[in-house]
């Protein structure tokens, strides 16, 4: 069996070093469509897997806005194009990614997802700000700012 072994976000001001969570690995069946299908992959946000996500937390360069959604979610594809904009309007000031809670049911489990979408702030290594449900570009932006 495989472990994987990241540090946690795991409440709204948790500084992430302080941390740790070993999660059973394997195979998962997929249940629902692929989250990479184009309607949702489009635009200026990069959807991230486990790996890739964990590899953007080391770099605290600049702040993350993750988008914690799913592919069969409604206001998770109405939010989609929202971010698209906040990502345009941030380029390379905060990095706008998003991340399939099916497809990386451990990391939405760690994020402590309970409805989707789920928006995080991430700065410095710590969750500064969570919100659930489907917003509008500007508040994205307050999040941001």
């Amino acid at each position: 069996m495989q472990h994987l072994c990241w540090l946690v976000l795991a409440a709204c001001i948790t500084p992430l070093h302080a941390l740790a969570l070993t999660a059973a690995g394997g195979q998962r069946l997929a249940l629902r469509p692929s989250s990479r299908s184009p309607a949702l992959a489009m635009g200026a946000v990069r959807q991230v897997t486990t790996e890739e996500f964990e590899a953007e937390l080391q770099d605290c360069a600049t702040p993350i806005l993750l988008d914690v959604f799913a592919v069969w979610c409604g206001p998770c594809q109405l939010m989609a194009p929202e971010m698209d904009k906040v990502a345009e309007h941030y380029g390379d000031r905060c990095r706008v990614l998003k991340i399939d809670a099916d497809d990386e049911a451990e990391v939405a489990d760690t994020l402590q997802v309970r409805g989707l979408p789920t928006v995080l702030l991430i700065n410095d290594m710590s969750v500064v700000m969570r919100a659930e449900g489907a917003l509008m570009a500007d508040e994205l932006k307050e999040i941001v700012d």
